[in-house]
């Protein structure tokens, strides 16, 4: 855990930055978005106005924060994002070469962005901290976004990713899943007036949105106080909060929002399967909402609000784009795939082959098929060199996924980035 602290760790060829609260960082954005396809459009400042399909005023943002949450398909959406920075040679919030973001008044220092430029796109794992967010991506110039599940399956995902599912199954021997959940939740201490349980898969998303600092500053106050404070708190600090169990209409609003094409939001499924799914009572499926008693508050309030979104953008026009979206990310997945052939990935997950086509003509499948992880280290190279690419005659050393790299930056100069 690095907040609070001061660090002196150096990284070979690596400078580096701190923004410090209260503290002017940057300059003029560098992204360009006057290609966004944004009919109507007025520049105001450095925002760009838009009419939605109801007359009602769109602002469009540069650059986007988002906070990554666990379990709720944010590992996908990353690859998402990192494939539109590495096309666009755009800088992200990390630090050097670590997966995971620690941000604080006293944060470790930050990979900087290229001279003259800002930060366009936080997304890597880290707490939600508004204090400190605000002066490294302004909210003037950058939409702030999250996601969040369905609490249910949420939990579910979080039960078996993060290994508890196995220590249940270690412990307790071949019984259903609903007694397994039982165990784990009696493990658990049950919500009270003042309090509610934290663990890996419960009210993660809580906690990686700040809700332990925050409800820190409400001593005294029931938990159901703090539930309705914080999540006050979350709807004037996010901009758009997507939900997951409604992926291809969160994008598409997203891309609205930002001014992107829909080919910046193409994603694929990393996982063709898994586990089998096991069937799970209404009575167990009630006990995890009642010990996801704050992740549940922040799903409900947010998936009702999701439609006011929609509307905003235009029902028909969401609807519209969300049926093309879905065709074209269909026609690209059966271009990136060998579908009769499977392999084996991380966590015993199970993937198709990628294809030819995937491997040599379009290095977007491969870039979306590559965990985060090892992306995050791909990006962090890329924004320490002067000019976002891999230095030409380079062909062994420390840049990662150098021919991937080069082809896509390549490709999109060309105009030759098919999807």
């Amino acid at each position: 855990n690095d907040k609070g602290k001061e660090t002196t760790e150096k990284f070979p060829d690596s400078p580096s930055v701190r923004i410090s609260i209260g503290e002017s960082s940057v300059s003029e954005a560098s992204e360009d978005i006057t290609s966004s396809p944004t009919p109507t459009s007025t520049e105001t400042g450095q925002q760009l106005q838009i009419k939605g399909e109801n007359s009602e005023q769109i602002s469009i943002k540069k650059n986007l924060m988002f906070v990554k949450t666990h379990k709720c398909g944010t590992s996908t959406l990353v690859d998402v994002f990192y494939l539109r920075g590495v096309r666009k040679k755009l800088n992200f919030v990390l630090h050097p070469y670590k997966h995971q973001l620690s941000l604080g008044q006293n944060h470790r220092p930050l990979t900087p962005p290229r001279p003259g430029t800002v930060y366009n796109m936080q997304c890597q794992h880290g707490t939600f901290r508004p204090d400190v967010e605000h002066q490294i991506m302004p909210k003037e110039t950058s939409l702030y976004s999250t996601i969040v599940r369905s609490p249910v399956s949420q939990f579910k995902s979080a039960f078996s990713f993060f290994g508890a599912e196995r220590r249940m199954r270690q412990k307790y021997g071949a019984i259903s899943m609903d007694e397994l959940i039982g165990h784990y939740l009696d493990l658990n201490p049950a919500p009270t007036e003042y309090s509610a349980p934290f663990s890996n898969a419960l009210n993660s998303v809580a906690a990686d949105l700040g809700w332990l600092r925050f409800s820190s500053k409400m001593p005294g106050a029931t938990l159901k106080e703090k539930i309705d404070a914080f999540v006050k708190h979350l709807d004037n600090e996010m901009d758009f909060v997507m939900i997951t169990d409604r992926m291809d209409e969160s994008l598409i609003i997203l891309k609205e929002y930002l001014g992107w094409n829909m080919t910046d939001i193409v994603y694929l499924n990393r996982m063709v399967s898994s586990k089998p799914k096991v069937p799970m009572s209404e009575e167990t499926k009630a006990r995890i909402l009642k010990y996801q008693v704050i992740d549940a508050r922040i799903y409900d309030h947010f998936n009702a609000s999701f439609q006011r979104h929609v509307e905003k953008i235009g029902r028909e026009k969401v609807a519209s784009q969300v049926k093309e979206f879905k065709e074209m990310r269909e026609a690209f997945e059966n271009k990136c795939f060998n579908k009769n052939k499977t392999v084996k990935g991380p966590y015993n997950s199970i993937s198709w082959e990628i294809s030819y086509y995937g491997q040599n003509k379009n290095m977007a499948c491969t870039f979306l098929q590559t965990r985060d992880i090892t992306l995050t280290r791909v990006v962090t190279q890329l924004q320490l060199s002067q000019d976002y690419t891999v230095p030409i005659g380079v062909t062994h050393g420390p840049y990662l996924m150098q021919h991937t790299v080069t082809k896509i930056q390549r490709d999109y100069d060309n105009n030759e980035d098919p999807v």
